[in-house]
């Protein structure tokens, strides 16, 4: 009797463990992301989805802000035609699709929801290194892969 009892109260917590959320790492790596304090910095994007194809391309982050978005290979801004001989910079035309880390981790909030959602963290200072979507396994061209490679901290040193 004692046996069976003990079962009882033990079967839940032994389902719980079994059966945790692959994203679980979310709330410890935006804590650590948050902690580091970083708003100037530098990291390659590269996006994978049924969109404009504008990566890979190097973030520049100021303020916590998309400051400049570079070509990797010749650090130039990345521009895109806009008319037959008219072109624009990257971050004027496609404002929304060039993110910070703290949008990466807006991204994963709000993509809990979605039939697939794997998020792998660096281990130093918690920002997303590679995040995939996939938000209705039933439907063709919405899985979405944001990746963050080639970080640069910008430590800036007052005089």
């Amino acid at each position: 009797m004692k046996k069976s009892i003990l079962l009882v109260f033990l079967l839940p917590l032994i389902s719980c463990s079994l059966f945790t959320n692959e994203n679980d790492g979310y709330e410890v790596a935006l804590a650590k992301w948050e902690e580091s304090k970083l708003v100037d910095y530098e990291y390659r994007y590269d996006l994978g989805c049924f969109c404009p194809q504008l990566t890979p391309a190097v973030l520049v982050i100021n303020a916590d802000t998309v400051y400049q978005i570079l070509d990797p290979f010749e650090r130039d801004s990345v521009m895109v035609q806009t008319g037959e001989n008219t072109y624009e910079y990257a971050g004027e035309v496609y404002k929304d699709f060039f993110k910070t880390i703290d949008e990466l981790f807006e991204v994963i909030k709000d993509a809990r929801g979605a039939d697939k959602l794997k998020v792998e963290y660096n281990e130093e200072n918690g920002f997303p290194t590679r995040i995939e979507i996939d938000y209705d396994k039933n439907t063709s061209d919405d899985e979405v892969l944001y990746t963050v490679s080639n970080f640069i901290p910008y430590r800036i040193i007052a005089h």
